[in-house]
């Protein structure tokens, strides 16, 4: 992640610190005193934006949770095949330029009850709810329409959005983790994105080949 300029609000400095320590340590790897110290700063100044720990976990599962129901949004005039393509490669991004996320995600579907507290509550509900209902909703409503519309145009094969979604992210979230994952701990190359995106799109092509 690109760090911020001191001139960048604490607020957000502190959420970009701690973007980098889940990265780098993991989401319960890190202790606010982690925090201050690249920022300069000691840990009651953190307390003057933030209640607790657990309060900064939850602001960065809004900004996670925000950037992932953006996502399966191409670009307008695409042809099904490559509106589909279009929109994994931005998850592919999403995912790739946002490691923190990554090992967010990871823990989040290991927690019973549909979720880590800290998402369900930026999510306003469990893995089901989002479905149909929260900020979600509308990310999983633009896949089954990417979906339908290859379906339509004989591209694709007829395949539930959800067993779809679940297949593609769980895939690349282990890419992105096993064997190693040193694509976490740094900035990707340019050219290891593109590798992510072919290998994804393969992926893909193969679930929904009619």
């Amino acid at each position: 992640m690109k760090r911020r300029s001191a001139l960048t609000p604490t607020r957000e400095r502190i959420l970009d610190e701690v973007e980098r320590l889940i990265a780098c340590k993991g989401v319960y790897g890190f202790k606010l005193l982690d925090v201050a110290g690249p920022l300069g700063v000691q840990v009651p100044a953190i307390y003057k934006h933030y209640k607790s720990r657990d309060d900064v976990l939850v602001e960065v599962s809004r900004h996670f949770i925000r950037l992932l129901a953006e996502q399966f949004q191409p670009p307008p005039g695409l042809a099904p095949r490559a509106a589909l393509r279009a929109a994994l490669d931005r998850f592919v991004e999403f995912k790739m330029f946002h490691p923190a996320y990554v090992r967010l995600a990871l823990v989040d579907f290991a927690t019973p009850g549909g979720g880590m507290e800290y998402v369900k509550l930026a999510a306003g509900g469990s893995f089901l709810d989002n479905f149909e209902d929260g900020p979600l909703a509308a990310m999983h409503a633009r896949l089954r329409a990417l979906l339908r519309a290859g379906v339509r145009s004989g591209d694709f094969r007829r395949m539930d959005a959800s067993d779809f979604y679940r297949q593609i992210k769980s895939a690349l979230l282990i890419r992105l983790v096993f064997p190693d994952d040193t694509l976490l701990l740094r900035r990707p190359k340019p050219a290891e994105v593109r590798a992510a995106q072919r290998w994804l799109w393969d992926i893909a092509v193969r679930l929904l080949a009619p």
